[in-house]
């Protein structure tokens, strides 16, 4: 990679990290509005007594709450990555591309972990009450993705977490061992390849999101 391919490259970095920190801000808008309506409707409950329309409207805030939160963890999990990528791309210390090396590691394997978890089965009896049979499917072939991937995986980054980034076993030769193994070029193809999983699981989240904001139209308009 040349002098000007190199900026051009830290340059789009840069713009991606600061156009997904600014989505990150409207998922935190989005779930602040959420918690203040169930605050509210909770609030009319506790004056007036409970009615089927208010439990309705708490419930389809609740969820709506759920589901923006877990592509609001998805979007934090993308953030992260491309962070992690503008370092390992530019690093030119050997001391910190092995650190780098191991934090990505360390949140590949935490990421598959959190994010298998938040899609579990929560996420899909709500996927499935609200998606249609097409946008249901990408939703469950994307986390089937992200877990194919995982399994693939986590041997190897189970390793490197456990003996050089966090719940060390304190093991210092096994460490070495460890990061004398990392390899840098496939460190990087390996972030791409959690980047294409992570970020289709993020684009499948659209539909639920928006199915969750009719949903809310249409309880409210019934009220």
């Amino acid at each position: 990679m040349d002098s000007s391919d190199g900026d051009d490259l830290k340059a789009a970095l840069e713009n991606t990290i600061a156009e997904e920190k600014k989505c990150l801000e409207q998922f935190e808008l989005q779930i602040k509005i959420c918690r203040g309506n169930i605050a509210e409707i909770d609030e009319r409950i506790a004056r007036n007594g409970q009615t089927h329309t208010l439990m309705q409207m708490k419930r389809a805030f609740e969820e709506q709450e759920f589901i923006v939160n877990t592509a609001a963890q998805c979007q934090q999990c993308s953030f992260e990555t491309k962070g992690l990528q503008k370092l390992l791309y530019f690093e030119k210390n050997e001391s910190g591309k092995e650190r780098i090396a191991v934090d990505a590691f360390v949140m590949m394997y935490e990421w598959c972990d959190d994010l298998l978890l938040l899609t579990a089965k929560k996420y899909q009896d709500i996927a499935s009450k609200l998606l249609s049979s097409a946008e249901l499917a990408r939703t469950r072939i994307a986390r089937k993705e992200l877990q194919d991937f995982y399994k693939q995986t986590k041997p190897e980054l189970a390793e490197v977490r456990h003996n050089a980034g966090a719940h060390r076993d304190h093991d210092f030769l096994k460490q070495r061992e460890v990061l004398e193994g990392i390899c840098w070029s496939e460190t990087i193809q390996r972030l791409h390849d959690f980047e294409v999983v992570t970020l289709e699981l993020g684009i499948s989240m659209d539909a639920l999101i928006k199915a969750g904001l009719r949903r809310l139209d249409k309880v409210f308009n019934r009220k």
